[in-house]
C-alpha cells in the first residue's frame, strides 16, 4: 500500500471497442518517452522508448543530438538499450542492453559504430558507472549461499524466512583487456553509488540485502577507498537515504535522507569526507528533494515539487538557498551546464519533452529540443490546472483538476475523484494518463494532494499518520465541496476510484458517505489489521510510523481505519480490480473486502487478473482495468 520516495511514482496503471476521442488507448500506451538525458560538451545523450505495436515489444534506442535538438542520430535501434552514459573523456557512450536475451553493458563510439559488450555479469546489473577512461564499474547480484540453496533443495524448495534475499557486489571491467576485478566483497546490497571524478573513491548507499523493509529502514552511506578497500566514511542517521553525489573535487559528498518518516526526502546532507562532519542543509527550508547536482565545489542545485510544478534551487555551503528557476514545468531530470539548464519536463496537456533554458530567462521561454509524439500531440484537447482550497479544519490543500474537451463553464460535469497511491506521493500538473483518459470521456477529474502527500513539508506529510481515512478523507471531501461550490462538479454524479492507497481510499469512502454513485478500487487494501502481517514493509518501524503503535499493543489504531469493519454503512456500488500476484497490496485484501460486501448484502463485483502484480502491467489487462473502471462509473451515474 505504501511506497518509498524513490519509488514514488511505480503504482500507476493503465474491452471494448470504443476509445479516446483524442487518443486511442493503443496510441496512449504506445507513446514515445525519453529518459536519462546527459550533456557532454556540445552533445546531448538520451534513451528514447517506443513500441512496434501497443501490446507488443518495447524498444529503447540510444539517441544523440546537438544542443539545439538538431541532427538527432540514433546510435542504436531495434533493441532495448537503456541508461546511457558518457565515458569520462567523452569518447565512448555506454548503455545496458538485453541483446541476445542477456543483460550486459555495451559501449559504442560517440561518433557512431558497432556496439561492443564490456561486462561479464552473471546475474543482474542494477547500476553502473565509468571508473576511468577505460574501465566500467557495475553492480552484479551475488549467487546465494550454496549451503542455504542445498538445504532448500532438501526441503523441496522450502526456505527459512529472512534468508531468501540476494546481495550484490561492484565489479570493475577493463574495456581494453577484458579483465574484471571485484571491488566490494558482496556481503551487502548496493542500492546506489557514485564514483569520484579521479576514480579513487566509491560512495555507496547500502543495505543488508534486497529485502524491501531493510532497504527502507536500515540503509547507510559509506565511502570506500577503491585502491585499499578501506571504509573512510559512514552515515546512517536518516531514513531511506538516496541520491548520492560526490562534489567535483571528491572531498565532499551530498545525499538526501528523511528526517520525518520514510518518504519526506526533506534533508539534503553535505559531508566533508576528511573531517567526517555532516550537516543537513535544508531542514528549515523543508523541501521534498527530488534530484541534485553539484554546480561547483561551493554550490549544489536541487529540484522539489512546488505548488503542482517543480522548483529548482541553489544551495551554497553557507546555507543560503535561492531560486534557479521558478516552478512552471514539472521537471523529471535536469542538468546545469555553463549558465544553461537542460531538462526533461511536461506541463498540463504538453507531453514530456527535452528543453533548454538560459538561467536568466523565464521558464516559459524554454526551447523545446525534442519532438516526441509529434503526430499525436495535436490531438490532445483536454486541459488541467491547480485547485487551491481549505480542508474542514482550515488546512490549505491543493489538487489537480483536468477538464473535458471543449469544457463549458456554464455546465456542471460528472466528477471523477482519483486519490493518488502511496500515500507518500504527489500529483503534479503534468501530462498524466488518468486525468487525460477520464476527462476525455466527459468527466471533470479531481486528483487531490491530501495530507500524507509529499511536496508540502514534513508536517503535511505526517498529517495522516495514525489518521488514515480521516484527515486525508476530510481533505478529499473538502475539495469535492469546493468544486461543487464553483459549479464545476455535479453533486449528483460523483464517482471515486483509485489505485493502491487510492484503492484503499475508494474502499474507505463508501463506508463513510453515501454521496458517491460508484466506487472503483484497484489494487486496494481493506483490512489494516491483517495487512500488517501480509505487507512486505508496512510493519515494525514503518508500522510504528504509520499507526503510532504495533497491533499487539494497540490494534484499535489499525481497526479504526479498516473499511471492512464499516461496510454495513455502505450504499455505494463497488468494483474491485486486483492482480492475482500482487505482493504490495496482497490479493487477500481484495477478497476480504469482497466477502465483507457480500456478507452485508451490498452491490459488489470483483475481477482478478491472473499473473498480474501490483501494476497490472500486461497491456490487455491494463486496458481492461481502464474500461471496467469507466463503464462502472458511466453505468452508475446514468451517463449515456
Amino acid at each position: 500500500m505504501k511506497q518509498t520516495f524513490l519509488a514514488i511514482l511505480n503504482f500507476l496503471l493503465l474491452i471494448p471497442i470504443f476509445g479516446f476521442s483524442q487518443l486511442s488507448v493503443e496510441e496512449h500506451l504506445g507513446m514515445e518517452n525519453l529518459n536519462k538525458p546527459e550533456v557532454f560538451e556540445s552533445k546531448i545523450l538520451f534513451a528514447k522508448t517506443t513500441k512496434d505495436s501497443w501490446d507488443g515489444k518495447s524498444f529503447s534506442s540510444i539517441t544523440i543530438t546537438d544542443l539545439d535538438g538538431e541532427n538527432q542520430i540514433k546510435l542504436t535501434e531495434s533493441e532495448y538499450d537503456y541508461d546511457p552514459k558518457w565515458s569520462k573523456d567523452g569518447k565512448w557512450i555506454s548503455f545496458i542492453s538485453y541483446r541476445n536475451n542477456l543483460q550486459q553493458i555495451y559501449i559504442v563510439p560517440s561518433v557512431g559504430g558497432e556496439p561492443k559488450m564490456v561486462s561479464d555479469a552473471q546475474n543482474y546489473i542494477s547500476n553502473y558507472q565509468w571508473l576511468n577512461d577505460n574501465t566500467v564499474a557495475y553492480v552484479d547480484d551475488e549467487p546465494r549461499d550454496s549451503i542455504l540453496v542445498a538445504e532448500e533443495e532438501k526441503n523441496g524448495g522450502g526456505y527459512r524466512v529472512g534468508t531468501e534475499f540476494y546481495t550484490n557486489a561492484l565489479w570493475a571491467y577493463n574495456i581494453d583487456s577484458g579483465k574484471k576485478k571485484k571491488i566490494t566483497d558482496g556481503s551487502y546490497r548496493i542500492i546506489d553509488l557514485d564514483i569520484s571524478k579521479d576514480g579513487q573513491k566509491l560512495a555507496v548507499i547500502a543495505s543488508k540485502n534486497y529485502d524491501t523493509y531493510e532497504s527502507i529502514t536500515n540503509n547507510w552511506i559509506e565511502v570506500i577507498d577503491i585502491e585499499s578497500g578501506n571504509s573512510i566514511y559512514k552515515f546512517n542517521d536518516a531514513n531511506s537515504l538516496n541520491n548520492i553525489k560526490f562534489s567535483p573535487s571528491g572531498n565532499q559528498l551530498a545525499f538526501v535522507g528523511n528526517t520525518e518518516g520514510f518518504a519526506s526526502n526533506d534533508g539534503l546532507f553535505i559531508s566533508n569526507i576528511q573531517t567526517r562532519e555532516t550537516k543537513n542543509m535544508t531542514y528549515e527550508f523543508d523541501p521534498t528533494v527530488e534530484k541534485i547536482q553539484w554546480i561547483d565545489e561551493k554550490n549544489i542545485s536541487f529540484s522539489t515539487p512546488k505548488n503542482g510544478y517543480t522548483g529548482l534551487y541553489n544551495l551554497n555551503l553557507k546555507g543560503k538557498i535561492t531560486p534557479i528557476i521558478n516552478s512552471y514545468w514539472v521537471i523529471y531530470d535536469f542538468q546545469i551546464v555553463k549558465n544553461k539548464i537542460y531538462f526533461s519536463a511536461s506541463r498540463s496537456s504538453k507531453t514530456k519533452q527535452l528543453y533548454k533554458l538560459n538561467l536568466d530567462e523565464k521558464p516559459e521561454k524554454a526551447l523545446q529540443i525534442t519532438k516526441l509524439n509529434a503526430e499525436l500531440n495535436p490531438q490532445i484537447k483536454t486541459s488541467s490546472g491547480i485547485l487551491n482550497y481549505e480542508s474542514e479544519d482550515g488546512t490549505k490543500v491543493q489538487g489537480i483538476v483536468s477538464y473535458p474537451i471543449e469544457y463549458d463553464k456554464s455546465k456542471k460535469y460528472p466528477l471523477m475523484v482519483i486519490p493518488h497511491g502511496g500515500p507518500d506521493a504527489v500529483v503534479m500538473d503534468d501530462f498524466n494518463w488518468m486525468g487525460q483518459f477520464f476527462a476525455d470521456n466527459g468527466y471533470v477529474v479531481f486528483q487531490p494532494n491530501f495530507r500524507g502527500s509529499i511536496g508540502y513539508g514534513r508536517d503535511f506529510y505526517a498529517g495522516n499518520r495514525n489518521a488514515f481515512g480521516h484527515t486525508d478523507f476530510e481533505d478529499i471531501m473538502a475539495g469535492i465541496d469546493k468544486l461543487i461550490e464553483l459549479e464545476i462538479a455535479d453533486e449528483n454524479r460523483l464517482v471515486i476510484g483509485g489505485w493502491s492507497y487510492g484503492g484503499y481510499m475508494a474502499n474507505w469512502a463508501i463506508t463513510q458517505t453515501n454521496r458517491f454513485k460508484a466506487s472503483i478500487s484497484v489494487a486496494g487494501v481493506s483490512n489494516l489489521v491483517s495487512l500488517y502481517g501480509q505487507h512486505e514493509f508496512s510493519n515494525r518501524k514503518v508500522g510504528l510510523w504509520e499507526y503510532k503503535a504495533l497491533p499487539i499493543d494497540n490494534v484499535e489504531n489499525y481497526r479504526k481505519a479498516s473499511p471492512i469493519f464499516f461496510v454495513k454503512k455502505a450504499e455505494t456500488p463497488l468494483l474491485i480490480l486486483h492482480g492475482a500476484n500482487d505482493n504490495r497490496s496482497p490479493t487477500l485484501q481484495a477478497w476480504e473486502m469482497y466477502r465483507a460486501m457480500q456478507d452485508a448484502d451490498k452491490e459488489v463485483e470483483m475481477i482478478i487478473y491472473p499473473r498480474a502484480g501490483h501494476n497490472i502491467s500486461n497491456p490487455v489487462q491494463f486496458k481492461s482495468v481502464l474500461y471496467k473502471w469507466l463503464n462502472w462509473a458511466d453505468n452508475h451515474i446514468g451517463k449515456k
